[in-house]
């Protein structure tokens, strides 16, 4: 084996080891969850499926939702609330951003929260985006506070909190009627789960269109270890090919 081409082998590898460990993955598939029977799953909290062939007819409680996209995996919303109170799938076209949307029922405070808790099935990473929240304020000065935090795995990678519909004691939305702010996110990182809480005194608050980045190309760490393979094989390659070339001179 000629040694120069085993040296340009052996720094490649080097060079593809240490730019995995850096590199964003590659190859994201965009998916919006906009809570549609078309392309979503809703999970009735007593079993069974919320959307049917012309849709639901009225609000519905739900505790999950699951969402596919192509080529495989899923999007999927899980939904928590300790007040006592549901998560709606909601089809009236008045509370949709576009229609339909989830919503919640009865009050929440920061003891009594709203949870959406976001996940991916498989080995895919996700970044989020943005979401849809809406707050229907009624005349009353209300506001909904909101905090998303991201993990990849246990890490916590950000978190991100604020306001709508109020701001320095002034209502900012109108009344009647929900008023839709999209809350995009300040953050690329790569994320095994997401957490969303909201807490609105009035207790009603409104979600859709999520937007995350499904990522399908092998994970940083995946690409460290090829890398990192590549460059023990060129090394071992080398180490042989001036073996050889030392015998021949002696």
């Amino acid at each position: 084996m000629n040694a120069t081409w085993v040296k340009n082998l052996a720094f490649c590898a080097l060079g593809c080891g240490l730019a995995a460990g850096n590199v964003a993955m590659a190859g994201p598939i965009g998916v919006t969850v906009d809570f549609s029977c078309a392309d979503g799953q809703g999970i009735k909290l007593a079993g069974g499926n919320v959307c049917t062939p012309n849709g639901p007819a009225s609000n519905t409680a739900i505790s999950s939702w699951s969402q596919g996209f192509a080529p495989g995996g899923s999007v999927n919303i899980a939904t928590k609330q300790t007040t006592g109170k549901d998560v709606f799938y909601n089809p009236n076209a008045v509370d949709g951003d576009p229609a339909p949307s989830l919503s919640t029922q009865g009050a929440s405070t920061a003891a009594t929260p709203y949870t959406l808790t976001v996940t991916d099935t498989g080995d895919y990473l996700f970044a989020f985006e943005g979401i849809d929240l809406g707050l229907n304020p009624n005349g009353l000065k209300e506001e909904l506070a909101y905090t998303i935090i991201g993990y990849d795995g246990s890490t916590e990678e950000f978190s991100e909190s604020g306001v709508i519909c109020k701001v320095g004691g002034v209502e900012t939305c109108t009344a009647p009627g929900v008023n839709w702010v999209w809350v995009d996110s300040t953050s690329s990182d790569l994320l095994t789960s997401l957490v969303i809480t909201t807490k609105d005194a009035y207790g009603v608050s409104y979600y859709d269109n999520l937007e995350v980045d499904e990522v399908l190309s092998p994970e940083p760490g995946t690409l460290f270890l090829l890398g990192t393979g590549l460059l023990g094989l060129a090394f071992v390659a080398f180490r042989k090919s001036r073996t050889a070339s030392l015998t021949l001179h002696s």
